[in-house]
């Protein structure tokens, strides 16, 4: 697959290593976190449809928290 070469600040660097996962590319990185991102923005609007939104935070709070320990666990092994 062809490929090109970019250049980033150290500062953008070591932070996208934090997100890395072990023997994960850096460009499978971007391209997780680019579709996690996409993911999240087809989704802005979609609150205004929900009548009760709180219980709906509760639950994405609890999520994001666990994925967060989960990508803890995996950044440690790296």
């Amino acid at each position: 697959m062809p490929s090109k070469s970019i250049s980033i600040k150290e500062e953008v660097y070591e932070r996208l290593k934090k997100y890395k996962i072990k023997n994960e590319s850096f460009s499978d990185t971007i391209l997780r976190l680019l579709k996690a991102n996409t993911e999240i923005i087809n989704l802005a609007g979609s609150w205004k449809k929900i009548p009760d939104v709180d219980p709906v935070l509760k639950v994405i709070e609890e999520t994001v928290k666990k994925i967060h320990e989960v990508e803890e666990k995996e950044i440690e092994i790296i």
